[in-house]
């Protein structure tokens, strides 16, 4: 009898544990934690964030031409006071001299000694119910 109830409390033990392992991966984060954005290019305020830190990188940059995003590498989002995305991102020249309006329909450009590629690493800080975003960092190499 006795060795009936130590088994049972040995198997319970297992099952809790097998439990505890599988289901870490479906728990929740901790709140106020980064989060990886799956989908970062159907993602609204990334987007935004993005847009705002292409524009101000132009801004800054002494190149004759605009540059826009070629691809997001990673992003993350993280619930502050109110939202900080890290983004890192490969950027490249376009054939758009500045200022350009639509970056999006800018063409890259295609002739080695004009094209440039650079990574950069953005942190944008935003508070969309007051309407505030800032370029915390900006980082290109």
């Amino acid at each position: 009898m006795a060795g009936e109830k130590g088994c049972l409390m040995l198997l319970a033990a297992a099952l809790l544990l097998v439990g505890a392992v599988v289901g870490a991966q479906d728990r929740p984060r901790l709140v106020g934690a980064p989060v990886t954005i799956d989908d970062a290019n159907n993602d609204e305020g990334l987007q935004r964030a993005l847009e705002f830190a292409m524009a101000e990188y132009n801004r800054a940059s002494n190149d004759m031409y605009s540059s826009r995003v070629v691809r997001i590498i990673s992003a993350k989002r993280q619930i502050v006071a109110g939202i900080k995305y890290t983004i890192e991102v490969e950027v490249g020249r376009t054939t758009c001299p500045k200022p350009a309006n639509d970056l999006q329909s800018c063409a890259f450009h295609d002739a080695p000694q004009m094209a440039k590629h650079t990574i950069c690493n953005f942190v944008v800080y935003t508070v969309p119910w007051l309407n505030q975003i800032k370029l915390l960092e900006s980082n290109c190499q």
